[in-house]
């Protein structure tokens, strides 16, 4: 059963001429943030970046927002705009308002942008489909790599192709582990009433890049994001097949099993699922992977604060902070500002 599909990643590159009124801001914000080992907040078509101390892949300058990553360069070997813009705010947008927010932001600093899709990440996410590590052989795949990832016998995934060909990779795993280990607590709320918290989620995801879409005659954004459909259902059907063994010696020639059917039927599309939504079940996610460490603490703090509960334990907690605060001048409201601008939270 399909529970969501969609668009997981859209990495941009554009060309255009860089000017000096972008750049030597850029020079100075950088020179300062290598010489404190810490980014620079710039603004940049009214929006608030932070410029890092270091490049982004090949890019000089490195800039950041909520919404994503930009780097720029004035590099003549490569285009002068790179853009990766951030997953929840992909998804909560919609690919294509995601793609016209930094079209509109750039072009307000550089004049016209050509843009053109450097990468491009499909996936739908299913329940209803066991896997394990020995389902490696039930597939059909164009490509000859494939790599099977399991943690203590317990089966992470599978990947086919491989990244350095330029065209398409493909990842098969379980989205319910991954979820729980880098704390993407939304996609539950994403899932809605169709999941099911005793069964698994299953997430087909295909990596395609420029290579793999120049194959198909697609570079524009608009002409890429019109394409998802067909491309999902041409990678379904002839790139990467899921089969129902038989005594046919020859895999090929197998079935296609029902769950990869259902596969081929996906929906994938430019869901938005909404931003404020994206971002709440992050830090829903991020605040339950807290909570272990975070309870160890206050037991410890409490066993030595000799409380026997959590009304007990607060006053002690109060009067140790207030301390903490005396010597070191610092206040917990300013620890706090300082770790909502570390994680980029308004």
């Amino acid at each position: 059963m399909e529970l969501a599909s969609g668009v997981d990643a859209l990495y941009l590159s554009g060309r255009a001429v860089l000017p000096a009124g972008l750049l030597n801001p850029l020079d100075e914000a950088r020179a300062e943030a290598v010489r404190l080992r810490t980014r620079v907040p710039v603004l940049i078509g009214g929006e608030q970046f932070h410029v890092m101390w270091h490049g982004f892949h090949r890019y000089r300058y490195c800039i950041v927002h909520p919404n994503g990553r930009i780097g720029l360069t004035e590099s003549k070997h490569l285009p002068a705009i790179w853009i990766q813009p951030d997953t929840k705010f992909l998804q909560g947008r919609g690919p294509r308002g995601a793609v016209q927010w930094f079209r509109d932001l750039l072009e307000g600093e550089c004049g016209p942008v050509l843009l053109a899709v450097a990468r491009l990440d499909l996936f739908g996410d299913f329940q209803g489909w066991c896997l394990a590590g020995d389902s490696r052989h039930e597939f059909v795949c164009r490509a000859t790599s494939r790599l099977t990832y399991e943690d203590d016998e317990i089966f992470n995934g599978f990947i086919f192709g491989l990244r350095k060909t330029g065209t398409v990779l493909a990842r098969i795993y379980d989205k319910t582990i991954e979820s729980v280990e880098v704390g993407s607590g939304y996609w539950p709320m994403i899932w809605g009433d169709k999941f099911n918290p005793q069964q698994s989620v299953i997430r087909v995801e295909f990596e395609v890049n420029r290579q793999g879409l120049r194959e198909y005659g697609l570079s524009d954004p608009n002409e890429v994001l019109d394409a998802t459909g067909a491309v999902w259902a041409d990678l379904t059907q002839g790139w990467l097949t899921h089969r129902t063994p038989s005594a046919d010696r020859t895999k090929s020639r197998w079935s296609v099993s029902p769950e990869w059917e259902a596969v081929r039927r996906a929906r994938v599309g430019e869901n938005a699922f909404g931003i404020n939504r994206m971002r709440l079940g992050q830090r829903r996610g991020s605040v339950a992977n807290l909570m272990p460490a975070l309870e160890g603490c206050l037991a410890s703090f409490g066993a030595y604060a000799e409380a026997s509960s959590l009304d007990e334990l607060l006053p002690d907690l109060r009067h140790f902070l207030a301390q903490r605060e005396r010597e070191t001048g610092l206040s917990l409201g300013e620890r706090i500002a300082r770790q909502r601008q570390k994680f980029d939270l308004p």
